[in-house]
Formats: structure tokens, C-alpha cells, sequence
């Protein structure tokens, strides 16, 4: 009886926060004012949204490249041939008129939040209903983001960058282990043959043949996704872009906020600063949240074999930023170029 109950609050609820948003979402929105962050899963996007989220007239759209809860993307031609792939990709040239019409949508504010985990305080759903400008959030979009820079006048990119085996131990607490790790690699392998970085690169090629594990699968993941958004920034530093670190953001945090807001001209807004210690709606572990501690978690969860393994993996797409250490090299980071 009790859970019946609180599964008729729950639906209730969310019909309450759909509503909200569908209002909002008949709005006229100017594709210029949207905001739109990426980065990889369980990188920090969600903690750099909630933080954006505060400016005054924005409403956050969810995950919209979230295959299984967006039933809009069921319809467009983006199936591979082992099934959907982990990211989809287009070259910044790629014609493909669907998926520039769904996302216009989503950039436009027409496409309703999947996740209702937003607070029904009369501020919250002001704020939701009145909004005239959109925020979006992805962990799906990295390898679309220059394909994005090249067919949408946006206000601004912001690129998340976290440690690899940060990333993939926070991805490994979360959601587990990928069920099929071979299936996962045959779909790394085809990706790889349709990215226009690597299809000619042999070597490259051979040593993702042989890739082990399902950590070395998720290491070559991770590499794929913050090589393809990462060299197009550094080849054609586009004015709209901004690279967030997540770890600079948890050691600096002033002067990360300073330089998040500042790339947009805005004012830091008064409930940043307390956002510092309190965990973003996606934490599950919020144990040394806002401390520089948080850093250092994925050392006892990954052994050393696991750790070697990651960065080896990442080391063949050229990133070598990364060590052991918990921050990335920032020098090496500032000074890197893309070897393919």
C-alpha cells in the first residue's frame, strides 16, 4: 500500500513537472542565448550545469541525445550496425537534415525535459515557466560537438575535461561494467573506421584489435570521446568555446567560476559560491564533496594494473596530459596538439 502511495506521488508529481516544462517549452527562444555543455559520463557536466542553471532566465534541458528516454531520436537515422552506437558522430561537413532539425528543436527550447528532478518551489517553477533562454546538457554529444560549432549559432560550448580513470571508476560505481564487453568493442572498432581521425590510421587500428578487458574498452571510449571535441578546439580555437577542467574547478573554484561566467559576460550569481560543497543531483558518492580529497577516490577504487591499463590506452590517441597524478598537467594540456 505504501509503495502504491508513493508511486502515486511520484507520477503525480512528474505530470506536475512535465506540464511546467511543456508551458515553457511553447515559448519563443532565440537559438543565439543557448548555452550548451559536454563532457564525458560521470566527468562533472551535471554539477557545471547546475551552476550555469542559476543564471536568470535559463531553463536546463537533460540529457537530449539520451537514446532510450528521448523517443524524437528513435526516429532519426542514427542506428550503426551492432545497434546504437555509445556516441554518435558526424564530420563538421556531414549533411544529415533529421538530426539538425531534432536538435534545432532542443537548442530552441521545443523538446520537454525527460528528467523531472527539479524542485516544485514557487521560485523553481517561475523560473521554469518564465525562462527565455536554454541551457543543454550532454554526455552523448562530444563527438557531434564540432559537427554542432559548424551548424548552429549558439552562445556558447562549454567542453568538460576530467581525469580518465576518475571518469571511468566514478562510470564503474554507477552503472557497472558494460554487459557485453565484446559487443562493446566491436562497436569501438566501428566507430573508429567512421571518424575521419582514425580510419586511416593502421597502428591505431591494430592495437584497438587487441584491446583486453572491459576497462581497457571504456579507456579507449573516454579517448575517443575527448580526442574528436578536444583537437577541433585546438586546431580552430572557435570564440565560443570554453574548456572547463573539473579538476581545477574542485582545487580553484573562484577563479574556475570567475572564468566560466566571464566567458559569456554574466556576473557570477549570489548561490554560486554555496554550490561549492553541495553535491550535483547526479553525485552518488557524496563522501569529501567540495574538498580536494574528491580528487583522489578513483585511487582506491581502480587498482594499479587498472590504472596502468587506462593510460596506456588513452596514451595511443596522443593524450599524455594525464598521469597518475590527480590533476592533468596543465602546461602539457595548454600546449597540446593533436597528433592525427
Amino acid at each position: 500500500m505504501r509503495r502504491t502511495i508513493i508511486k502515486s506521488v511520484v507520477e503525480m508529481n512528474n505530470a506536475i513537472k512535465y506540464g511546467i516544462d511543456y508551458i515553457s517549452s511553447r515559448r519563443n527562444y532565440n537559438i543565439k542565448d543557448t548555452i550548451v555543455i559536454s563532457g564525458p559520463p560521470r566527468g562533472g557536466t551535471t554539477w557545471l550545469m547546475e551552476l550555469l542553471d542559476t543564471l536568470p532566465g535559463y531553463r536546463s534541458i537533460f540529457e537530449p541525445l539520451h537514446f532510450k528516454r528521448v523517443p524524437q531520436l528513435r526516429q532519426l537515422n542514427l542506428r550503426q550496425p551492432f545497434g546504437y552506437p555509445f556516441r554518435p558522430y558526424l564530420s563538421p561537413t556531414d549533411e544529415h537534415p533529421q538530426l539538425k532539425e531534432y536538435l534545432a528543436k532542443v537548442f530552441k527550447g521545443k523538446v520537454v525535459n525527460w528528467l523531472f528532478d527539479f524542485s516544485l518551489h514557487p521560485r523553481v517553477i517561475y523560473k521554469r515557466i518564465s525562462a527565455n533562454k536554454i541551457l543543454v546538457k550532454c554526455i552523448r554529444a562530444n563527438r557531434l560537438l564540432p559537427w554542432i560549432d559548424n551548424n548552429f549559432e549558439l552562445r556558447a560550448i562549454y567542453l568538460m575535461l576530467r581525469h580518465p580513470c576518475a571518469a571511468i571508476s566514478s562510470r564503474i560505481k554507477t552503472w557497472g561494467y558494460p554487459p557485453n564487453v565484446t559487443l562493446a568493442k566491436r562497436i569501438t572498432l566501428d566507430s573508429i573506421g567512421r571518424i575521419e581521425y582514425f580510419r586511416d590510421n593502421r597502428e591505431l587500428k591494430k592495437k584497438l584489435e587487441n584491446l583486453g578487458g572491459a576497462i581497457e574498452v571504456l579507456a579507449a571510449i573516454w579517448a575517443i570521446d575527448t580526442y574528436i571535441p578536444l583537437a577541433y578546439y585546438k586546431r580552430n580555437n572557435p570564440e565560443k568555446w570554453h574548456i572547463v577542467v573539473y579538476e581545477k574547478l574542485v582545487t580553484s573554484f573562484e577563479e574556475e567560476i570567475k572564468a566560466i561566467f566571464s566567458h559569456i559576460g554574466e556576473p557570477i550569481p549570489r548561490e554560486v559560491k554555496r554550490m561549492f560543497s553541495k553535491p550535483s543531483r547526479m553525485s552518488y558518492d557524496k563522501q569529501f564533496i567540495g574538498t580536494s580529497k574528491q580528487l583522489l577516490k578513483w585511487k582506491k577504487h581502480l587498482s594499479q594494473d587498472q590504472i596502468k591499463k587506462i593510460l596506456e590506452v588513452v596514451g595511443w590517441f596522443g593524450i599524455n596530459f594525464y598521469t597518475e597524478n590527480p590533476e592533468p598537467d596543465y602546461n602539457a594540456l595548454k600546449n597540446w596538439k593533436p597528433p592525427f
